[in-house]
């Protein structure tokens, strides 16, 4: 019989509707409640999606006995307190990326899910797509050689979420671009690479359209008296101990020709390059001593779905998860270090005991 594992839901705006879809998808999971402080917004989502509990107090919701593991989509300041006290209450956790502010809020959560004994999961979803799952497999297969350098970026041309809702506050959100969709790349890039130990991050912000309130996006509710004190682009690169370099471009507003995610790998024996939503992966090589480029295709997968499914996967001791908390730290050591770089015009060493 398949053990069948009740959900929590805290925090229905949008993105809640994509960990929802992918429940509807996994026999094993079924939302038992959702929480939001607007009741409508709730409602709403309960009403869609059969959800029998509503609450506008998560910590309420907390207190039931009968909920295994809560998904957590809220604004990005309340990751780290609500991820502790859900961890506390007994739930398993899986938190929507980025994973908290900072380096120290992250290690906070990783902390108490160690002394919880519970599973905490950051939602690293672009992992799951089938191109980075094919080309994890060629990297680890020794397709490319030693990598010895990265590119990696999200750059969009008018993507400014919310104008003057949490997204483009400092304080709520934690920065713009690079926090928010500069970690996905930046994760699935070192991800690949077997996060190998950075020693020196370059980095430098800009804020050009967000303060004339230019370049803005369809998602998320703009607010006329909100402010925008985040950066819209930002650039860093990156040195590892092992000598690899990494360069990353991340922005939600530029005068660019189109936007772009994606990822490049320079190996020694190939290279290799893949940009989201393309259904591909190019491989550059040799064979009989003449370049050759290779056009891979596969299979499209539902990333949010095989996020779920490993998440359901280690809370039952079935496997590891693939997004670990340590991982979630190291990369706000790094995303600290490109900001602490922009605000102070140096490079930043990063402690080897950290």
């Amino acid at each position: 019989m398949t053990q069948s594992w009740k959900i929590g839901i805290i925090g229905a705006g949008g993105i809640s509707e994509a960990h929802l879809a992918a429940i509807q998808e996994e026999p094993r999971a079924q939302v038992l409640a959702i929480s939001d402080v607007n009741e409508e917004t709730a409602q709403m989502r309960a009403d869609r999606h059969g959800i029998p509990h509503i609450y506008t107090d998560y910590r309420e919701m907390l207190k039931r006995d009968d909920l295994d593991a809560i998904i957590l989509c809220l604004p990005n300041f309340l990751h780290a307190s609500v991820t502790v006290e859900a961890l506390a209450s007994g739930k398993h956790v899986l938190c929507e990326k980025p994973m908290a502010l900072n380096a120290d809020q992250a290690q906070m959560m990783m902390d108490a899910a160690n002394q919880a004994g519970k599973v905490l999961m950051v939602g690293q979803n672009n992992r799951f797509r089938g191109e980075s799952t094919l080309l994890k497999r060629l990297v680890d297969q020794g397709k490319l050689g030693t990598v010895y350098h990265v590119k990696t970026g999200w750059i969009r041309r008018n993507g400014i979420p919310g104008w003057g809702s949490w997204f483009t506050s400092m304080e709520k959100a934690g920065g713009g671009p690079l926090i928010d969709i500069g970690v996905h790349v930046l994760d699935l890039a070192l991800w690949l690479i077997d996060y190998p130990r950075p020693v020196t991050v370059f980095g430098q912000t800009y804020s050009v359209f967000g303060p004339k309130k230019k370049g803005l996006f369809s998602w998320g509710t703009v607010n006329d008296q909100g402010v925008f004190d985040v950066e819209d682009l930002a650039v860093a690169m990156i040195k590892f101990e092992n000598g690899t370099t990494l360069i990353l471009d991340v922005s939600w507003a530029a005068h660019i020709e189109k936007d772009r995610a994606f990822v490049q790998l320079y190996g020694e024996d190939g290279g290799v390059t893949m940009d989201f939503g393309a259904g591909r992966v190019t491989l550059f090589h040799e064979e009989a001593g003449v370049p050759v480029d290779s056009v891979l295709y596969p299979e499209r997968q539902n990333e949010r779905l095989l996020l779920l499914q490993n998440f359901l996967d280690a809370v039952e001791g079935k496997a590891e998860p693939i997004c670990r908390p340590e991982q979630g730290v190291y990369i706000h050591r790094i995303l600290d270090a490109i900001y602490t770089s922009s605000r102070t015009g140096r490079p930043v060493t990063l402690d080897e005991s950290e």
